[in-house]
């Protein structure tokens, strides 16, 4: 159950958000835009429903909840894990469960559910119908014959050549948070809106499906995608040390990547509108299975006579081409490919005296900043790059001369469009809309100039010499900062964005008091 400070009402919401591993427990990126968007909505009440691994996985909130956040309901995708005298107790009760369940040999409709996502291509209302049935206790999915009996079946249909142990285990906890999810207590609300695919987006598909209501989507990055960067480079897949063989490595990955695409593709057949945030990603969203006539574009916004006030205009000192403040902002994680950054410092330093912070929340991935602080130590850059946590906005960008980002996958990065704001100039990755955002989207946009340089992924020679470039002459510095607050001014304001999110939550009302619902 939610903090009681969190209860604030019980009357049903406007709008229930359904999150997945971000706000209020994790700070910046989407988070900042979902805090931004519920309080420049104050006439708005939203329910919010976040979505973690387990208990105890999040530390504190991040951000003090607006007003009219009426709730926050926490739901994990499985349950703390046991220590000490627990163990002992989890045991009995899954025996228990265990023979309990083991005599029920029939099957349920969230089984069928899980088995057409596995093996039919067809998504409509029948399916998420089947998964809505609430007819699955999580502990008859652990333990009860007849979910056995379906992933026998699967493997034999799916992965015969692969270890049967692997495949069991991998089965289970593909699915195990999707039944656990499926059990919730489902919050009223006009409109349903999903911040990602994924289980967020299947769940909150499903609850818009038992209710009649609308759902919303918005898809910052590409979850169904970033999830297959991920599965392309984990360890288990391939390399030393991998702990399953080729074949079994080769079946569970393509078992999960479809299992993420057609999650993705349930909450694009469901939505009456997926938003994305640049032309790219809609372009991609459709591509895998969001109907084109209900998708749409609304670019992030910025506050800008926030960031004026917060960063006066900045002077480019014409001499400082020997010395150079370099920072990359955003999470510790490895889809932000900070390595690469890493590596493009340890290259540029040998030209220039370079100062390097990496700021953002640290410990999202913990196994991954040690990789990063390993990084620089084997680099002897211990005295050049320095790991800061989150920064407050009035002091973010005033501690750095360009913003670098080396993402593998963004989608319209809210830093760009800040450090744009502030008079710095950018050298990003060829992802989302970044090309747009430094190059400009349309003729008139990019008649303004670049506002930054473009290199290709995972790059850090390219990298490199951007940074080199952008040091080395002052008077590109000068115009790219000008050309970054002109594309901001004129394509980015935070106005427009909560305007077309309140046109969206009005049609969302109007379509739920009409009894308007999408198949």
């Amino acid at each position: 159950m939610p903090p009681v400070e969190a209860q604030r009402d019980t009357a049903p919401a406007d709008v229930c958000l359904v999150l997945e591993g971000t706000y209020p427990y994790v700070q910046g990126g989407v988070s900042t835009w979902v805090h931004d968007l519920i309080g420049s909505l104050p006439e708005t009440r939203f329910a919010l429903v976040h979505i973690g691994p387990e208990p105890g996985a999040y530390k504190r909130r991040r951000y003090a909840l607006p007003a009219n956040a009426v709730s926050l309901r926490d739901l994990y995708c499985r349950e703390s894990t046991a220590r000490g005298g627990e163990v002992a107790a989890r045991l009995r009760s899954a025996l228990a469960a265990r023979h309990r369940h083991a005599r029920v040999r029939g099957s349920s409709r969230v089984l069928d559910g899980i088995r057409r996502l596995h093996l039919e291509d067809t998504i409509d209302a029948s399916l998420l119908d089947d998964l809505a049935g609430g007819d699955l206790p999580v502990g008859a999915f652990l333990h009860g014959q007849a979910a056995f009996d379906l992933a026998m079946e699967l493997y034999e249909r799916l992965a015969p050549g692969a270890a049967l142990v692997d495949f069991f285990w991998h089965f289970r906890s593909m699915h195990a948070p999707l039944v656990r999810l499926l059990e919730a207590p489902q919050p009223a609300a006009d409109t349903y809106h999903a911040v990602c695919t994924g289980y967020a987006g299947m769940l909150a598909a499903i609850w818009s499906r038992r209710a009649g209501r609308p759902l919303l989507l918005t898809e910052h990055g590409l979850y169904a995608r970033e999830r297959k960067l991920e599965l392309d480079r984990a360890d288990w897949f391939r390399g030393p040390g991998r702990t399953v063989d080729d074949s079994t490595a080769s079946a569970l990955r393509a078992m999960w990547i479809r299992f993420f695409r057609i999650l993705a593709r349930c909450a694009y057949t469901r939505a009456a509108t997926v938003v994305s945030l640049c032309e790219a990603n809609r372009a991609k969203q459709i591509a895998d299975g969001a109907p084109a006539e209900r998708t749409v574009v609304v670019p992030n916004g910025i506050d800008l006579e926030r960031l004026l006030g917060a960063y006066p205009a900045r002077r480019v000192d014409p001499t400082s081409t020997k010395r150079m403040r370099v920072g990359f902002v955003g999470r510790l994680v490895p889809i932000k490919d900070v390595v690469t950054f890493i590596r493009a410092v340890f290259l540029a330093q040998q030209g220039i005296e370079l100062e390097a912070k990496v700021i953002g929340p640290i410990d999202e991935d913990r196994q991954y900043a040690l990789r990063c602080r390993r990084l620089v130590t084997k680099l002897g850059l211990a005295h050049r790059v320095h790991f800061v946590d989150a920064l407050p906005l009035d002091r973010l960008y005033s501690e750095i001369d360009v913003l670098v980002l080396t993402s593998f996958s963004e989608a319209q990065p809210l830093v760009i469009l800040e450090a744009g704001a502030a008079g710095i100039p950018v050298v990003a990755s060829d992802v989302g809309a970044c090309r747009e955002l430094l190059e400009g989207g349309s003729d008139v946009d990019r008649g303004i100039g670049p506002s930054g340089i473009v290199t290709r992924l995972a790059a850090p020679e390219e990298t490199a010499a951007a940074i080199l470039r952008l040091a080395r002459d002052p008077e590109l510095r000068r115009a790219m900062a000008a050309a970054g607050q002109r594309r901001v001014a004129t394509f980015y304001r935070k106005n427009a964005t909560i305007a077309a999110y309140r046109a969206l939550y009005l049609e969302g009302s109007w379509q739920a008091s009409a009894g308007v619902s999408s198949a």
